[in-house]
């Protein structure tokens, strides 16, 4: 019986073991890659939803939206890299050609998030959604505090003015 089994074993096993260990390889990498891409997607669904609540008034802090830790956040409008991007592939972040088409168009947002000089966190927004404004340097948590009003630019949007800016 065991002269049996062991005839139906290949006679190279390796043949079955190395595409097998690719596929688990794969899938750690590509199964991180979609958590942080997903995360990216829901991060930016959940800022929208709370400033939505928070309605045309009062403040917003950065810091309450985040749930790591970081010391520096930078605000970039209007970003407009040299390359595409293949970090997020499939439409884990943005839906088809929308991303390309807020570059484009110039209405792509980008917050970096630092800690202790390591990028933590990077996140992108839509400008006609989320706007802000006066926040043309690195900021802290502390300072990263924002007024809340309506954006006359865009209808349904939010504009975020830094709280110390005129």
């Amino acid at each position: 019986m065991i002269k049996n089994a062991l005839s139906v074993m290949p006679t190279r096993p390796i043949l079955y073991i190395v595409p097998l260990l690719v596929l688990v390889v794969l899938g750690f990498y590509y199964g991180d890659m979609y958590a942080k891409c997903d995360g990216n997607r829901q991060f930016r669904a959940s800022l929208n939803q709370m400033l939505i609540a928070k309605g045309a008034s009062g403040q917003f802090r950065l810091v309450d939206a985040t749930d790591f830790s970081w010391d520096r956040v930078r605000i970039v409008t209007g970003f407009k890299p040299e390359a595409r991007s293949a970090t997020c592939p499939l439409e884990w972040n943005w839906p088809r050609g929308e991303r390309d088409s807020l570059i484009t168009s110039g209405l792509l947002t980008v917050l970096i998030f630092v800690r202790r000089g390591t990028i933590v966190s990077y996140l992108e927004l839509r400008h006609d959604e989320v706007a802000f404004h006066g926040a043309d340097s690195s900021l802290s948590p502390q300072a990263a505090v924002f007024r809340v009003g309506e954006n006359s630019d865009f209808s349904g949007g939010v504009k975020l003015t830094l709280s110390n800016a005129q």
